[in-house]
């Protein structure tokens, strides 16, 4: 492993803003990540840790060392037995291309993430979710080295405190623990999900195979969202906030037809970003070459050269008139650095 200076982080990064790493280590095994560990503790060096880059926002250059975890390979586990299977997945694995090669081995449960960008390292750090599922439904554990001790250590689904979009991981472990792999529990019987009404809708055929569940799920997005090799964009820049009961049915006097869904905690509900600030015609608007998706309300492009403060401004304008209009502060879900 070479520890590389002054790097642009311009291609390591969806939104494809500018950017420079003083130090940046591509980590492809333990000792890799063990060594540049050393090296950013005797120069004192700050630490990020990057993955595919598809939910991070860079505002500026970045002083100290930046980990870009890169290690490979997946263990399809013993079959023999039947039923559900556990796989390890290295965290510098393509998600998407990880969810299409469990549809070819015969493994099925995380179609409805299909085409979500980003590594699988970074997969338990946001919790991802779409269409009615979310990776703590499979989720067993990960092989993760804690900073604060120095050690290795494998932590189950508990320890990582797994909620909406949220975990251990971005909370109190935020920077502590590094994720190399993660362990999965897969299904070898298929049984479709189809909770989410959009999915459900879009698939007439009441019997649909996981391949169709698949394709439909990246049609969706792809009718939706950008292509981040030809539009820069992280996806979902927002969070879907979760409210009251209360809250939301006060909130649908102001605004007849607001949806919402159901959540397991008793006493809340989730409304759509997404909705709110359509409402207030954010869609198509601009902050130079920062603009809101003119298809999605809840995306930020850089629809040419934009840099990473142009996008930051753009989001704090988006979250501050909701917050004026409806009384909801919209919560990132992009990382910003």
């Amino acid at each position: 492993m070479k520890i590389q200076r002054t790097i642009d982080l311009q291609q390591f990064n969806s939104f494809g803003v500018p950017a420079i790493a003083t130090f940046f280590a591509a980590v492809e095994n333990q000792t890799d990540l063990e060594v540049a560990l050393r090296f950013a503790e005797t120069e004192s060096l700050s630490i990020q840790v990057l993955g595919g880059g598809s939910n991070t926002l860079f505002v500026q250059d970045f002083p100290g060392l930046l980990l870009h975890v890169a290690n490979k390979g997946v263990d399809w586990g013993d079959r023999s037995k039947g039923g559900a299977t556990s796989i390890r997945i290295a965290a510098g694995e393509n998600w998407h291309e990880l969810v299409g090669s469990c549809l070819q081995k015969g493994l099925y449960g995380l179609e409805n993430l299909a085409l979500i960008p980003g590594t699988a390292g970074a997969a338990p750090i946001q919790n991802i979710g779409a269409y009615g599922v979310e990776l703590a439904d499979f989720f067993l554990d990960a092989t993760v080295y804690d900073r604060e001790t120095g050690k290795w250590r494998v932590m189950g689904k508990q320890d990582c405190k797994f909620a909406y979009r949220d975990s251990l991981f971005k909370g109190d472990g935020f920077g502590r623990y590094i994720i190399f792999d993660l362990r999965l529990k897969l299904e070898t019987q298929w049984v479709p999900n189809l909770s989410y009404q959009g999915l459900e809708e879009a698939l007439a055929s009441s019997k649909p195979t996981p391949e169709e569940v698949f394709e439909t799920v990246c049609q969706i997005r792809r009718s939706k969202l950008p292509d981040p090799s030809e539009i820069g964009n992280a996806g979902s820049f927002f969070k879907n906030p979760i409210i009251s009961i209360e809250r939301f049915k006060a909130l649908e006097k102001q605004l007849p037809g607001l949806p919402n869904y159901a959540l397991e905690q008793e006493g809340l509900t989730k409304i759509p970003a997404a909705w709110l600030l359509e409402e207030l015609g954010w869609k198509g608007r601009t902050r130079g070459a920062a603009a809101v998706y003119n298809k999605h309300a809840l995306v930020i492009i850089n629809s040419g050269d934009a840099n990473g403060e142009d996008i930051l401004l753009l989001a704090q304008e988006m979250s501050s008139s909701v917050l004026e209009a409806y009384g909801i502060a919209l919560e990132p879900e992009v990382r910003i650095l």
